[in-house]
C-alpha cells in the first residue's frame, strides 16, 4: 500500500495554455459567448472548493469522494475547453487559474487526509483511477525508504529521495495525470511553439523544505518522437518570465535522445511537470540537414585531426621550438587537436552522466585554452609587425595564463552547475556540452567574443601596418594585400567560430561554420606549415 495523494488529476496546473498570437484578430476579441464561458469557469471553482469543503476528511470513504468530486469538476471543465476552442477565447488564462484553484483545493484535501489515515502500521495508500494514479506515504528516517509513484505500466515514474525527508518524518503525496494534456494547446511566443508531450507528474510534501538536498526524478514517455529541442518545465503560474504558466528553472533532461519514447528528468523542487518541446518556427534544423550537417563534421574533423597531427609534428622536429612563433602554433594546434578528439570519441555518450560531465568538461578547457592561444598569436602579431616587439621573454607568461585560466573558467563552470541544479546540469540534454539551457554556455560563448573582437582589432591593425609598408603600390594591390592577410589569419585568429554565433539568424551560417571550424586544423596546416619557410627549409 501506498499513501495518496493531492489529486486524481490536478488540472488546476494544466487546463489550456493561454493565446500568443498577436497576428489573429479573433484571439484578441472577448464575445459575450466567451464571457458567460469565464464566468462559468469561475463559478465551477467556487462550488468545487465549496462542496469539498463539506466532505469529512476523517472518514476513509472520503478520499474517493473527494476523487469523484474533483473528476466531475474536470469534466465540466473539458466541455468548457471544447467550446473554448470554437470560440477562441481571448483570456484562457481565466480558466486555466479556476481549473488551478480547483486543484490546489484537491491537493490540500489530500494531504490532509494523510495526516489522519496514515500510520505506521499503513504507511502507504497507492490508487489507481481511471485518470489519475495516486501514492500517499508517511515516511521517516528510520525506513530509509523513496516515495516511488510508478503507473501500472511501469514507465512513467516520480522518484523523491529519502534524503529530504524532514528530522520528524514527513507526508508526501504524488500524482500522475493520463489524460490532462489533453487540455493544453501549442502555445506559440517569441516565434517558438511550445507544446506538452507527456502526461503530467506531480508531487509534494508536509512538511515542505527550504530546498531540496537531492533532486527529484520522473520519467516521462513521450507522446510522440521529435528531433525538436526537449524540455523538463513545471507549472508556476502566468507571468513575465512564464508568460504561457511554464518555467524550465530549476529542471533538467537527465537521459533523453531525439526521438527517443522516453525522457528522464531532474528537478530540485516539488510541483506539477511535464516535458516540453521548444523550436525555432523558422529555423528547426530537419532530419535531412542533421545527417548532412554530421557527415560534414565527421569529415571536417578528419582532415582537421590531420593537418594537426602534421603540423605539430613539423615544428617540433622541423623547426626551433625556442622560437616563440613555434611555440605557440604548437600550443594552438595541440589543444584544439585534443578538444576535437574529445568530441569525436564522447559528444554523444550523454547516457552515462559522469562519463558525459567529464567529456564536456574536458572541451570546455582544451577549445577555452585554443581561444587563450589564438589570442596570444593575436597579440604576438601586433607585438611583431606594429611595435616591432619581440616576445620571447614574455612566453613563461603566455603559457601559464593559456593553460592555468581554462582550468579555472571549468571549476566555475562545474561550481555554478552543481550548486543551482545539480552537476547533471552542467551538459546538454542531448549531447555532451555545456548546457544551454541554463545559460552556462555563456561563459564559453563569452569569452570566444572577447577574444574575437580583440583578434579583429588586431588584424585592422595589423593590415594598416602592412599597408603602410607597401605605400609605392596602388589601391587594388592593398585590397589584395588585406584580403590575403585576412584569408592566412582566418583559421588562426579563430574568425571561422563566428558563424557559430551567426548560426540562429540562417541555417546558412550552420553550414558555413561547420566547414570551416570542423577544419580549422586543416587550414592552419595548409596557410601556416605547408608555406611556412621555416619549416619548408628545414625539410630541405
Amino acid at each position: 500500500m501506498q499513501p495518496e495523494l493531492c489529486s486524481k488529476r490536478q488540472r488546476h496546473l494544466l487546463p489550456e495554455l493561454p493565446s500568443f498570437d498577436k497576428s489573429s484578430d479573433s484571439s484578441t476579441a472577448v464575445t459575450p459567448e466567451a464571457l458567460k464561458i469565464s464566468s462559468k469557469t469561475e463559478k465551477l471553482a467556487k462550488d468545487f472548493v465549496s462542496t469539498l469543503n463539506k466532505v469529512d476528511v476523517q472518514q476513509n470513504s472520503s478520499l474517493k469522494e473527494a476523487v469523484n468530486l474533483f473528476q466531475d469538476t474536470i469534466e465540466e471543465y473539458r466541455k468548457i475547453h471544447n467550446l473554448e476552442t470554437q470560440v477562441n477565447l481571448k483570456k484562457r488564462e481565466e480558466r486555466v487559474k479556476s481549473i488551478a484553484e480547483t486543484a490546489k483545493a484537491f491537493e490540500d484535501f489530500v494531504l490532509k487526509y494523510t495526516q489522519h489515515h496514515l500510520s505506521e502500521s499503513m504507511p502507504q495508500i497507492y490508487r489507481v483511477y481511471e485518470t489519475l494514479v495516486l501514492l500517499l506515504q508517511r515516511a521517516s528516517h528510520r525506513n530509509n525508504q523513496d516515495f516511488y509513484l510508478v503507473e501500472p505500466q511501469k514507465v512513467e515514474y516520480i522518484r523523491i529521495p529519502s534524503r529530504i525527508v524532514g528530522r520528524n518524518g514527513s507526508l508526501l503525496v504524488g500524482f500522475i495525470y493520463t489524460d490532462l494534456h489533453a487540455l493544453f494547446k501549442p502555445t506559440r511566443i517569441d516565434n517558438n511553439t511550445r507544446s506538452l508531450n507527456s502526461k503530467l507528474i506531480a508531487a509534494t510534501m508536509d512538511p515542505m523544505p527550504k530546498q531540496l538536498e537531492q533532486n527529484v526524478i520522473m520519467r516521462f514517455r513521450n507522446i510522440k518522437a521529435t528531433d525538436t529541442k526537449r524540455q523538463c518545465v513545471f507549472w508556476n503560474e502566468f507571468n513575465e518570465e512564464s508568460p504561457d504558466g511554464w518555467s524550465g528553472e530549476g529542471c533538467h533532461v537527465v537521459t533523453s535522445q531525439s526521438n527517443s519514447e522516453e525522457t528522464e528528468c531532474s528537478c530540485n523542487h516539488l510541483t506539477h511537470f511535464a516535458v516540453l518541446f521548444e523550436y525555432d518556427g523558422t529555423q528547426t534544423i530537419t532530419g535531412t540537414h542533421q545527417k548532412t550537417l554530421n557527415i560534414l563534421t565527421y569529415m571536417g574533423l578528419a582532415l582537421s585531426l590531420i593537418g594537426i597531427t602534421i603540423t605539430v609534428f613539423s615544428y617540433i622536429f622541423l623547426s626551433d621550438m625556442h622560437q616563440p612563433l613555434s611555440q605557440i602554433r604548437v600550443s594552438l594546434t595541440g589543444s584544439l587537436g585534443a578538444g576535437q578528439v574529445i568530441f569525436l570519441a564522447g559528444i554523444n555518450k550523454s547516457t552515462i552522466t559522469a562519463t558525459c560531465v567529464a567529456v564536456a568538461a574536458l572541451m570546455q578547457y582544451f577549445f577555452t585554452a585554443a581561444f587563450c592561444w589564438m589570442m596570444v598569436e593575436g597579440i604576438y602579431l601586433y607585438l611583431f609587425i606594429v611595435k616591432v616587439y619581440n616576445i620571447k621573454n614574455r612566453m613563461a607568461i603566455y603559457h601559464a595564463f593559456s593553460w592555468v585560466f581554462p582550468a579555472v573558467m571549468v571549476i566555475i563552470s562545474l561550481s555554478i552547475a552543481a550548486g543551482k541544479d545539480g552537476i547533471k546540469s552542467f551538459v546538454d540534454d542531448e549531447h555532451c556540452w555545456m548546457s544551454s539551457a541554463n545559460n552556462l554556455i555563456w561563459i564559453f560563448v563569452a569569452f570566444v567574443i572577447i577574444v574575437e573582437v580583440l583578434n579583429i582589432l588586431i588584424l585592422v591593425r595589423v593590415i594598416r601596418e602592412m599597408t603602410k609598408m607597401q605605400q609605392k603600390r596602388g589601391t587594388i594591390q592593398h585590397v589584395r594585400l588585406g584580403i590575403r592577410t585576412c584569408v592566412i589569419l582566418l583559421p588562426l585568429l579563430g574568425f571561422t567560430w563566428l558563424f557559430g554565433l551567426l548560426s540562429p539568424v540562417h541555417r546558412a551560417f550552420t553550414y558555413i561554420f561547420i566547414i570551416l571550424n570542423s577544419t580549422q586544423g586543416f587550414l592552419i596546416f595548409l596557410l601556416h606549415c605547408v608555406r611556412n619557410s621555416q619549416v619548408r627549409f628545414s625539410k630541405k
